[in-house]
C-alpha cells in the first residue's frame, strides 16, 4: 500500500510539472489526493502558494536558529560548568600544595572553599582539619572532622583515626584513648592504631592496659624486638611497684614483701641479672625495710653477672648487715683485685663497720686503680674527720670535679 502511494505521489508531481509547463496559469488545475478513507483536494495554484509559504517559514526559522545558535548556548553552559569544576579542583590542588609547604592558613582556607564543590572528597576535610590543628584552632578542626563524618559515613574509621591522632598531639589523652579503643574493636590488626594506642598507654602510665596490649604488638610487629623487651621490662617494674604501693596503703609490709618475692621468682632469668631491674627491686625492698632481702638480691645478681653499677649500689645503700657485706665484698675482691668500683664500695662498707684505716686504704687503692670524683671525695671527708685537714685539702685539689659528687650518708670518725 505504501509503495503504491509513493508511486502515485511521484506520478502526481510529474503531472504537476507537465501541467505547469503546458497550461498554467490559463488553467489553475485541480489536485485530488486520496489515501484510504482520506482525500485531499485543492487547486494547483493554492498548493504552490502553500509550499512557498512553508518554504519561507522554514527559511525564517533556520535563520533565527542560526542567529540564536542554541548549540552555542549549550556549549557555553558546558564550558561554564567545566570552568567552575576546574576552579574548584584548582582550589583543592592549591590547598594541598600549600599543605605540603606548611602554609597552614592558606591551605585551610582553600580546602574549606573547595569542599563546596560536588567533586570534593573526604580528603578535603581531613587535610583542612590537620591544617587547622597546626594553627591551634581546635574548634575548626573538630568541625571539619564532624562534617567529614556526616558527609562521608563510609570513611568514619579514617576520620576517627585522624581525630585520635590530633587529640594525642593536643595532649587530650583520655579522649584519644576512648576513640582508639572503640576503633580497636573493628581493627584488631591495624598496626598504626596499635602503635598510637601503645603511646597513649605509656603517656597515661596505664601499665595494666599496656601489658594486655603486648601480645597484639608482638603479633603485628608494631615494635621491634628491642623496644618490645624494653616495654615488657617497664611493665614488670611497674607491677613490682604496684605491690609495694598496695602494701604501704594497707599498712601490710610483710605481705607485700612476700608478694614481691613471689613475683620476682616468676621474672625471666635475665631480669634477675639486669642491673637496672635488680637495683629497682632492691630499692623497693628497702622501702619495705626488707634490707636483708635487698642485699641478697644484689649478691645473687652479681654472682651470675658482674656489674660495676650494682657493686656501687651495694656499697652506697645501708643494708644493716655490715660485717656480712664486708666478707662478701672481700671475697669478690679476690677475683677482681683491680676493680675501682669494688674498691670504692669496700671503702664505704668499711666506714659502716667503723674501720677507718681500712677504708682509707681501699679509697686510696680505688684512686690508684682508676681515679674518680667519688673516691677522692670519700677520702677527703674521711681525712677531714680524722683531723688531717691538709691531706683532705690536697685530695680535693687533685680532682676538680669533686664538689659536684653526690655522696651517700656514712658514719664518720669524731675529730
Amino acid at each position: 500500500m505504501i509503495k503504491l502511494f509513493i508511486f502515485s505521489l511521484l506520478a502526481i508531481v510529474l503531472a504537476l510539472l507537465i501541467t505547469l509547463t503546458l497550461g498554467f496559469p490559463r488553467d489553475p488545475g485541480y489536485l485530488l489526493i486520496a489515501f484510504g478513507d482520506y482525500t485531499f483536494e485543492t487547486s494547483l495554484f493554492a498548493l504552490i502558494a502553500a509550499l512557498v509559504v512553508v518554504y519561507l517559514v522554514i527559511r525564517l526559522i533556520l535563520l533565527v536558529l542560526h542567529w540564536i545558535n542554541p548549540m552555542q548556548l549549550v556549549r557555553l553552559g558546558r564550558n561554564y560548568n567545566k570552568l567552575r569544576k576546574t576552579k574548584a579542583r584548582s582550589n583543592t590542588i592549591e590547598g594541598l600544595l600549600c599543605f605540603t609547604r606548611g602554609n597552614w592558613q592558606s591551605s585551610y582556607n582553600l580546602l574549606i572553599k573547595s569542599t563546596q564543590d560536588e567533586d570534593a572528597s573526604v580528603i578535603n576535610y581531613l587535610a583542612a582539619a590537620f591544617a587547622a590543628h597546626q594553627l591551634d584552632d581546635k574548634g575548626s578542626w573538630i568541625q571539619c572532622l564532624e562534617k567529614a563524618e556526616q558527609e562521608y559515613p563510609a570513611a568514619r574509621s579514617t576520620v576517627n583515626s585522624l581525630k585520635a591522632r590530633l587529640l594525642f598531639k593536643s595532649e587530650q589523652l583520655e579522649q584519644c584513648m576512648a576513640i582508639l579503643e572503640q576503633l580497636k574493636k573493628n581493627s584488631l590488626n591495624d598496626a598504626p592504631l596499635l602503635r598510637l594506642l601503645k603511646d597513649v598507654y605509656v603517656r597515661l602510665e596505664d601499665w595494666e592496659q599496656l601489658r594486655a596490649l603486648l601480645p597484639a604488638l608482638e603479633k603485628n610487629k608494631v615494635v621491634d624486638q628491642e623496644e618490645l623487651e624494653r616495654i615488657q621490662m617497664r611493665v614488670f617494674m611497674e607491677e613490682l611497684y604496684a605491690i609495694v604501693s598496695k602494701g604501704k596503703t594497707n599498712s601490710d609490709s610483710p605481705q607485700a614483701i612476700i608478694d614481691l618475692g613471689k613475683l620476682w621468682k616468676k621474672a625471666p632469668g635475665e631480669y634477675r641479672e639486669d642491673e637496672k631491674m635488680v637495683r629497682h627491686y632492691s630499692e623497693l625492698l628497702l622501702e619495705l625495710n626488707a634490707k636483708t632481702e635487698a642485699a641478697r638480691a644484689i649478691e645473687l645478681a652479681l654472682a651470675k653477672k658482674w656489674s660495676d653499677a650494682l657493686v656501687l649500689c651495694y656499697g652506697e645503700q645501708d643494708f644493716s648487715r655490715h660485717p656480712q657485706q664486708l666478707t662478701q665484698a672481700e671475697n669478690w675482691l679476690k677475683s677482681r683485685p683491680t676493680n675501682a668500683s669494688l674498691l670504692l664500695s669496700l671503702g664505704r662498707i668499711c666506714m659502716r663497720n667503723e674501720l677507718w684505716g681500712k677504708a682509707r686504704e681501699y679509697y686510696q687503692a680505688s684512686i690508684k686503680t682508676a681515679p674518680s670524683a667519688e673516691a677522692y671525695a670519700e677520702l677527703s671527708r674521711l681525712l677531714k674527720n680524722l683531723g688531717e685537714s691538709e691531706a683532705s685539702e690536697t685530695s680535693l685539689k687533685n680532682y676538680g670535679d669533686l664538689i659536684g659528687a653526690k655522696l651517700p650518708e656514712l658514719p664518720m670518725p669524731s675529730e
